[in-house]
């Protein structure tokens, strides 16, 4: 049997879990809008000590700065999608 690409599973986990969430989306989406924040807010703390000696700050401090940018720019096209009419 052949397996599916990683990209198609990982879109498959990814609609189970919004299936499964189906009740919680709304603060799944609050906690979306709310992560460019919370973001923004971790430059000014000191992570050191609570990192593994295996990985090196640089690292996590590179991959917030990314994660800021992206969660900003994807929080920002959310807030623009057009509301959906509900079903009649």
């Amino acid at each position: 049997m052949a397996r599916r690409p990683l990209l198609a599973r990982a879109r498959l986990g990814l609609r189970r879990c919004w299936r499964a969430a189906a009740g919680k989306r709304v603060y799944l989406l609050a906690g979306v809008m709310a992560l460019p924040d919370v973001l923004d807010a971790l430059p000014g703390v000191d992570l050191a000590p609570l990192l593994p000696e295996w990985l090196p700050g640089a690292k996590v401090a590179t991959f917030l700065a990314v994660a800021r940018l992206a969660a900003r720019a994807y929080a920002t096209k959310l807030a623009t999608l057009p509301v959906r009419e509900p079903p009649r």
